[in-house]
């Protein structure tokens, strides 16, 4: 029985005189590690190969999101109070209730229009008195 090795590629022999010895060694070594996954195969039939990689891969996969899926919290050991209190906190940052409110009746286009117009100026002047804060917390901080 003879072991078959596989030709290596030109660049794997070149050296560079300025390189730490080994580097390339090293690198070739990693990479024919990682080239070939522990699924494959070239004597397995593709359906083997398939359902290796399936049961590897595919089944770690995470689930496709649903509608639910931003407002959804999960009960970590019977412990319904906190998920509960997750589950608000959510709902809150979203602003679920005060949509919902607002979508029971009709707005008319201008309503809304000033509206939103109103939601970024209250939006953008907060951010700037958040950042005027932080610009005297970190004056003070020097010793000002």
């Amino acid at each position: 029985m003879s072991t078959e090795s596989s030709p290596s590629p030109d660049w794997t022999n070149l050296q560079k005189s300025d390189s730490p010895p080994g580097q390339w060694n090293q690198l070739w070594n990693i990479a024919s590690h990682n080239s070939k996954p522990e699924y494959q195969s070239d004597k397995q039939p593709p359906e083997v190969i398939w359902a290796n990689w399936e049961k590897l891969q595919v089944a770690h996969l995470p689930r496709p999101h649903t509608p639910y899926f931003g407002r959804s919290v999960y009960v970590e050991k019977g412990d319904v109070q906190s998920a509960l209190v997750k589950l608000k906190g959510i709902l809150t940052i979203n602003a679920v209730r005060p949509s919902h409110v607002r979508d029971e009746r009709h707005e008319k286009k201008g309503e809304k229009r000033n509206r939103l117009k109103s939601q970024r100026w209250r939006r953008r002047f907060a951010h700037e008195v958040r950042k005027k804060v932080q610009l005297v917390n970190e004056i003070r901080a020097r010793g000002a």
